[in-house]
């Protein structure tokens, strides 16, 4: 009996322990099936991919092989090996996504603010200020950009600008004149610089305030240095240039407020008279358009300028309009209007083929907001999507002879269109950049002073 006791209660914990293991393996085979079936809500199937090193990822791979010929080297390697999307672990994130793909990048940028954020490093918001357009987001962003809209719009330029560009262009080339072999960028800053400053601030030129132009130097050079705050470093001159630049700008600030009756033009007395923001958001805001104006624009100006040099054909078909321009207004009557400006042509051409093949902007940064499915994978929530305009701009795929400078692609029935998500130089969607209008009108002035007085 106790033996068949014991057998029984063994054979009753065998059946127990067996039922339990079924049970099991039942669960096991269950769960596979569905996260084959619904994969990317139990684990997400990732884009393909690697991290490359621990802490570096692909970085340094990264900042090597865009400097050299092949500038799309990376990416094609990568392309081929994984597709348009695919994860690489850049700038210290190593949950990001690369996409070269013209439409899902066109997708991420008209999404902003519903799938997608910006989410510019810590790094850089510290330089251009919590506040500074790029880094912020909702309804203050809306506002601070509508803000930007309004001020360079098409109407404002024709009426606030024309005279200020051209009378600062002009004076800052007469001194050309006189010099020898001129620092092209350094001169095209220092004149978008006095533009930008009266525009904004209604500041005098930056020749009569060379601190400030210092430090502003000192500022851009430490957006694009590694973020180490040690004394010596770029980024602690950055960080020492942005006190003594919002230093200033809060000066100007008390200056209005104690002297409101004074008249002026400028986007500052604009924020004031509005009352909306904080003096910490105006102060920002003003700084990032500074810098936003000073570094686009003046390195187009010189990219534009190479480029031309180095085609012939280019530089003489520009030159004709634009001599042409001029025999028709007469010699008495320098300064352009804005019909002139609108009758300009082929100068349209080299701009948006200076700013396609120079891709100022390489490339944008995005957060997902929430689970992104993408053809047959996921872009997990707060993962980092780069959005590479610069590789779609020099893909072969979309541009005929990608890496050569040929104007007359964007002639009419030419191939290139400048609403194709292959050609995205200002973004796109809610953080299309504000002074685009701006940039042009600023680079073709620049540019037909350049090509008929040098």
């Amino acid at each position: 009996m106790e033996q068949l006791i014991y057998s029984i209660a063994y054979s009753n914990w065998f059946l127990w322990v067996l039922g339990l293991f079924t049970c099991a393996i039942l669960l096991l085979l269950r769960w596979g099936k569905d996260e084959q079936r619904d994969g990317f809500e139990i684990k997400p199937k990732l884009p393909p991919g690697s991290s490359g090193l621990p802490f570096i990822g692909e970085t340094i791979r990264f900042l090597r092989e865009v400097k050299s010929l092949p500038r799309r080297k990376f990416f094609d390697e990568h392309e081929l090996q994984y597709g348009p999307i695919f994860r690489c672990s850049l700038f210290g994130r190593t949950r990001a996504v690369v996409s070269v793909d013209p439409e899902f990048n066109k997708y991420v940028l008209q999404n902003e603010g519903r799938l997608f954020e910006s989410n510019v490093p810590a790094s850089f918001r510290n330089i251009i200020g919590k506040y500074g357009l790029a880094g912020v987001h909702g309804e203050l962003q809306r506002k601070i950009h509508g803000t930007a809209v309004n001020l360079f719009k098409y109407e404002t330029l024709s009426s606030d600008f024309m005279e200020d560009i051209q009378d600062i262009f002009l004076a800052g080339m007469r001194k050309w004149e006189e010099q020898g072999d001129i620092p092209l960028q350094h001169k095209c800053h220092q004149m978008v610089l006095n533009l930008m400053a009266k525009k904004l601030l209604d500041l005098p030129p930056a020749e009569e305030m060379k601190d400030i132009y210092k430090a502003f130097d000192d500022f851009v050079g430490a957006i694009l240095s590694l973020p180490l705050n040690i004394p010596g470093t770029s980024y602690a001159r950055g960080i020492q240039a942005r006190g003594i630049l919002l230093k200033r700008i809060h000066k100007c600030i008390k200056e209005r407020r104690q002297h409101p009756d004074v008249v002026r033009n400028d986007l500052l007395t604009k924020l004031l008279r509005e009352g909306t923001f904080s003096d910490e958001i105006i102060a920002d805001t003003i700084l990032f358009l500074l810098f936003a104006g000073f570094e686009t624009s003046s390195t187009v100006m010189a990219f534009a300028v190479k480029y031309l040099t180095e085609n012939p054909r280019a530089l003489e078909e520009l030159r004709a309009e634009h001599d042409a321009l001029l025999k028709a207004k007469g010699k008495d009557n320098e300064k352009l209007t804005w019909n002139d400006y609108q009758s300009m042509k082929f100068i349209h051409c080299v701009i948006n083929e200076t700013f396609r093949l120079a891709s100022i902007v390489p490339f944008v940064s995005r957060e997902a907001k929430q689970d992104i499915k993408v053809k047959d994978f996921v872009i997990p929530k707060g993962w980092t999507v780069y959005v590479f305009l610069s590789a779609t701009h020099l893909d072969e795929k979309y541009h005929y002879e990608a890496n050569k400078f040929l104007p007359w692609r964007w002639q009419n029935g030419g191939q290139e269109k400048l609403d194709d998500p292959c050609y995205m130089p200002f973004g796109r969607g809610g953080r299309l950049c504000p002074g685009l209008h701006l940039a042009r009108f600023e680079i073709a002035l620049f540019l037909h002073n350049f090509v008929t007085k040098f």
